[in-house]
């Protein structure tokens, strides 16, 4: 990465120059793909500004910070320049993936002996199932000593599918098909 750097109505010191320069170069582990840096300290008053201007391939990050000391203003400016950097890269790698296309193009089954795995949401036929005719009676004393969440049974007087199953208030509820 190439750091130039600029100083408007104040004297830079080499010391502050290294520190801004290796504060800008740390950012290259956030995001390898810096280009150029351009680093710009000025002094109005009491007021010490640094601006900081990272070239990226196809992007310019901007940042800019004001303190009354030059280190803080380094600082700060290295701070946001980061969090600019990881949403931008976040932005960047996080994009939903586009959809494709699909051809509209049927292949023929092949024959083999094999049976074929069942597919999701395919219904698959069962055998037939006979429930025991019992009285209602019945039915709640065998529930009972099952022990089990629910009973299916026809029931004699009305010759429909029943179903007894117990409440969360304890209690047993009964569904007439």
């Amino acid at each position: 990465m190439k750091i130039t750097t600029t100083s408007r109505h104040y004297e830079l010191t080499p010391a502050l120059k290294e520190y801004a320069e290796s504060k800008i170069e740390n950012l290259t582990t956030y995001f390898e793909n810096i280009v150029s840096a351009h680093i710009i300290f000025s002094l109005e008053k009491y007021r010490h500004s640094v601006e900081v201007t990272l070239h990226l391939n196809g992007r310019d990050l901007v940042g800019r910070e004001i303190s009354e000391d030059m280190y803080v203003s380094v600082d700060r400016v290295a701070e946001k320049l980061e969090r600019q950097i990881i949403k931008y890269k976040g932005k960047r790698y996080n994009k939903k993936p586009r959809k494709r296309q699909q051809a509209d193009v049927s292949v023929p089954p092949e024959e083999s002996d094999e049976i074929a795995a069942p597919q999701e949401n395919e219904v698959i036929p069962a055998d037939p199932v006979e429930f025991p005719l019992m009285t209602m009676d019945d039915a709640l004393s065998s529930f009972i000593e099952n022990g089990k969440g629910f009973s299916i049974f026809s029931n004699i007087a009305t010759k429909r599918l029943n179903v007894l199953y117990k409440r969360e208030d304890g209690t047993i509820g009964l569904i007439e098909a």
